[in-house]
């Protein structure tokens, strides 16, 4: 084939690589409801000129992505005559937010979808043919946690691509006569890393260390000290401009990283705690790695090594291995049991890719049973993956169960005072919003924090027909369950807040007039939520109140959980079973 077809075919492969990705990964953007780490009203405000974010918890860099995609939307609505102007899209913002939240997502998507093609040129890089390689790119197309995590507006995808798209640049840099341009591409590559998610740096820093000595060893030292200081003045050049929000506030964003600590790191005695959650996420589907992909990641240095295994940049591949895991192991023996999902995004993507790698090369080999093994196996992996990857495409696809809860309330409640973990789409009273404030005003005074100013269509000024008088649960922040209220070892910052033993005493609300809670997840909030003060309210409740409704979730990826609605008894009165 020519040059010119072997380019066409590798264009075509691209573009088909990344359609598929982007299709898998847009079919769920809209999935009924918002999640709560998205901060679209973030990106919303860089439209508005800040940059400084008021949640400091990682780099600002994916605001400002998304509020490129919100900027696009308002060009498109301006077009179609959706809106008239800031003003209409502002109002369509505090009217229906759902346009924004699904540009956003449709942009992480696009960003999720960039693995396929990555997985592929790295696949090429290795020196595999057309057709194996473009099996890796499969493997990137159908990652079913890249595929989940898509659907949700935050950093944690953009963070696995800028990585993959450095593990890209390193091999390319190898391959070109002309290493000092690409030395400048694997620092952009690595600043966009740390600047979606700063935990990058733990993947990073021992891959950049043996980078250099691979440097060192092929080229010797005086370009490794060359390609040190290319990488290090442009990271200092590019880092603060994507960063600027960061560095305008930098005091801030270190006491959001003490909360952070407190979040994300748990107190358990047994640091190898870590290591079972971790092989327990890993073997969970959608979240983890399908078997294959595990045992062929585990072993891929030793299939490397394998003198019939027909891949480029072995050296350089093994170092990604090993970067990979002493980041992984590292970080599950520091965070112990405490793991969300999007924990490992970047780094079970990274094992992905060396796990078709491996099993690529093997497909090669001059042995046939490696050969038609390895063949096997991949296609077992893919088969695997695109199972997985179906699960959060039927998820985000069924029906939420909150317009059943929200019909409930209206129905039943509508006249009772109700708290609940749940968001609802019901109108809310008055008189319940000056309660959250007020209560907001209360701990702002105590804790000495400045409460950010509240827009004027969040307010509500009188009370519209079927309004119901709730307010939000006081649960807290992800990780701060088990913290002291008077004790607490950071600076609190705004919702940021620890429990309140007040709060969570049942008789404290029933006291003020409430007598229906909204519960989700009742079993984990009873029997394993890490506070004594949480198990003990619900306890309390499950004993003292009448269970009146039950709703299964259907999308539990998506923080769906069952819920459970109470009706408490006036005191003195016994709940019937």
């Amino acid at each position: 084939m020519s040059i010119t077809g072997q380019k066409w075919v590798g264009t075509v492969s691209v573009l088909v690589l990344f359609t598929v990705a982007f299709l898998l990964r847009a079919v769920g953007a809209d999935y009924g409801y918002f999640h709560g780490d998205e901060r679209i009203n973030e990106a919303a405000k860089v439209l508005t000129g800040q940059l400084v974010p008021e949640q400091h918890f990682y780099p600002p860099l994916i605001n400002y992505l998304n509020a490129i995609g919100l900027a696009g939307l308002f060009g498109l609505g301006q077009v179609l005559d959706w809106w008239s102007g800031p003003s209409g899209f502002r109002a369509q913002y505090f009217e229906d937010a759902t346009p924004f939240y699904v540009t956003a997502r449709l942009l992480t998507a696009a960003t999720g979808a960039l693995l396929a093609p990555l997985f592929y040129g790295i696949a090429r890089h290795s020196g595999l043919a057309r057709d194996r390689a473009f099996a890796v790119g499969l493997v990137g197309a159908l990652f079913p946690l890249g595929v989940f995590m898509s659907n949700i507006a935050k950093g944690d995808v953009a963070l696995a691509t800028a990585l993959i798209a450095t593990i890209w640049a390193t091999l390319v840099r190898f391959d070109t006569p002309r290493p000092g341009r690409w030395d400048v591409i694997v620092a952009l590559m690595a600043v966009l890393t740390v600047s979606f998610k700063q935990s990058g740096v733990l993947i990073l820093a021992p891959l950049a260390l043996g980078y250099w000595l691979l440097i060192a060893r092929s080229e010797g030292g005086r370009a490794c000290a060359a390609s040190v200081g290319r990488i290090l003045l442009t990271a200092a050049i590019a880092w603060p401009i994507l960063n600027i929000g960061l560095v305008l506030d930098f005091a801030s964003f270190l006491e959001f990283q003490k909360i952070q600590a407190v979040m994300s790191v748990t107190g358990d005695a047994d640091r190898t705690v870590g290591l079972v959650t971790l092989l327990d996420r890993l073997a969970t589907p959608v979240l983890g790695l399908n078997p294959v992909w595990l045992v062929a990641a585990l072993l891929a240095p030793l299939a490397l090594l394998l003198p019939g295994v027909r891949l480029d940049h072995k050296p350089l591949l093994i170092v990604v291995w090993i970067a990979l895991v002493l980041a992984t192991v590292g970080t599950a023996l520091l965070v112990g049991s405490r793991q969300p999902e999007h924990l490992w995004i970047a780094n079970f993507a990274g094992l992905a890719l060396l796990a078709a790698l491996a099993l690529a090369g093997l497909s090669a080999a001059p042995q046939p049973v490696l050969r038609f093994g390895a063949t096997a196996a991949l296609a077992v992996g893919l088969v695997l993956s695109a199972s997985n990857a179906a699960i959060p495409l039927r998820q985000a696809n069924a029906p939420a169960i909150r317009e059943e809860v929200d019909t409930r309330i209206a129905r039943d409640y509508a006249d009772e005072r109700i708290m609940t973990m749940l968001e609802t789409n019901l109108p809310k009273r008055m008189e319940a919003q000056a309660m959250e404030h007020a209560r907001w005003d209360r701990l702002a005074a105590k804790y000495d924090v400045v409460m950010p100013e509240l827009s004027e269509e969040r307010l509500v000024r009188e009370n519209v027909p079927g309004a119901v008088f709730y307010i939000g649960m006081p649960t807290v922040m992800y990780g701060l369950e088990g913290v002291d209220e008077d004790a607490e070892d950071y600076v609190v910052q705004a919702h940021a807040w620890p429990p309140q033993r007040e709060e969570w005493q049942l008789d404290y609300w029933l006291d003020q007039g409430f007598s229906v809670f909204v519960v989700k997840n009742l079993p984990y909030m009873r029997d394993e939520v890490p506070s004594d003060l949480m198990r003990g309210f619900f306890a309390d409740m499950e004993a003292r109140c009448v269970l009146d409704a039950e709703f299964s979730a259907r999308k539990p990826l998506y923080l769906e959980r069952d819920v459970s609605i109470f009706r408490c008894p006036q005191h003195g009165t016994v709940a019937e079973s």
